[in-house]
């Protein structure tokens, strides 16, 4: 009778060992708002904004225009919540932005701008069209990945 309750506590334990296991490494971790969107600001000003999947510029409805040889920044970008409250993300818990380019012989991005996470720089390195997306990681995930933007590198009065 005895090793009978013992086999039953032992399961009792490695159901519940299992249990506590599976809920602590789920992947749907919670440290912090998720992001719905981005709003990206120059000088205070915005610029652009991706809203519910939807990308709208500021100037000129299509694009951000960059000057050929030249830069445009420094960029701010401000994280959306669901309830439209916009934020910085707190990089002592292991938030960091990262950026892919395509077209990098057309654009460059230098990021980060004094030491600011949350800031790049746009640099025009050929006349041509480009895109590129932003993306909030935390620690070694993709929290958000950005729509890609398009911007316009003016060829400029050379």
């Amino acid at each position: 009778m005895k090793f009978f309750n013992y086999t039953k506590l032992s399961l009792f334990i490695t159901i519940l060992f299992t249990v506590f296991f599976i809920t602590a490494c789920g992947s749907d971790h919670d440290h912090g708002p998720t992001p719905v969107g981005l709003v990206l600001s120059l000088d205070g000003v915005e610029i652009a904004m991706q809203e519910e999947g939807t990308i709208t510029y500021v100037d000129n409805g299509t694009h951000i225009e960059v000057p050929n040889g030249g830069a445009l920044g420094p960029i701010t970008v401000q994280f959306i919540q669901e309830n439209g409250e916009r934020y910085f993300p707190d990089t002592n818990e292991g938030f960091l932005l990262q950026y892919n380019v395509q077209n990098p012989n057309i654009l460059g991005i230098q990021h980060p701008v004094n030491n600011n996470q949350w800031t790049f720089n746009l640099q025009g390195l050929n006349a041509g069209s480009a895109t590129f997306n932003l993306e909030l990681w935390h620690v070694d995930h993709s929290d958000f990945d950005s729509r890609n933007f398009q911007v316009l590198v003016s060829a400029g009065d050379n």
